[in-house]
């Protein structure tokens, strides 16, 4: 039965019925929990897709709870940098701009991108020309201690030196990007 719900909330997700599919996600999410415990795979692939769903259908509040939920036990089960907890922060962060929660959304950029650096330097540049193309929170003063939100920071040079390429990008006329800020950070030619 729950591996057919699964079946039917991955279908419906798949064609666009997100409202359909958070329902089968919510209810596999809640059976999962009781059976299995808060930190079995089934449990959290269906929070993650429950997250997913809560995107698409610009629920921000609840994806702001439930992400807070599963980035904290994929950071302390799997680490910062692992495909899974990249995409819940990024779908977490999203909701806090929508919830103009900048401060908050900056830092958590910011702390995945150092994660994902060596991994994926391309997605993390696009994190941190999120962070940038948002001045009034002042990303690099987030940084130079080597410290934000309480994660010490692998690469605190690197991030500072994007930061200061983008900074300097944005406020350039010359080059003519027009930042938007997407799921996966600034919209634009990576710097």
């Amino acid at each position: 039965m729950l591996d057919e719900l699964n079946r039917q909330a991955r279908a419906d997700y798949d064609a666009g019925e997100f409202s359909s599919a958070l329902a089968g996600f919510s209810v596999l999410r809640e059976i999962r929990a009781r059976r299995e415990g808060p930190y079995s795979v089934k449990y959290l692939a269906a929070l993650h897709n429950s997250v997913r769903c809560m995107s698409k259908l610009e629920m921000w509040v609840d994806s702001d709870l439930l992400c807070s939920e599963l980035h904290s036990k994929y950071v302390r089960t799997l680490g910062r940098g692992q495909e899974v907890t990249v995409d819940v922060a990024k779908h977490w962060a999203w909701a806090m701009m929508h919830l103009r929660d900048l401060r908050a959304a900056i830092g958590l950029y910011l702390t995945t991108a150092d994660a994902m650096w060596e991994a994926d330097p391309v997605g993390a540049r696009r994190l941190i020309g999120a962070a940038a193309a948002l001045p009034a929170v002042r990303p690099a003063s987030m940084i130079w201690k080597g410290i934000v939100d309480g994660v010490t920071l692998r690469h605190p040079d690197e991030l500072l030196a994007t930061i200061s390429s983008w900074t300097e990008r944005l406020s350039s006329d010359d080059d003519g990007i027009d930042p938007e800020i997407t799921l996966d950070g600034l919209l634009a030619p990576t710097a």
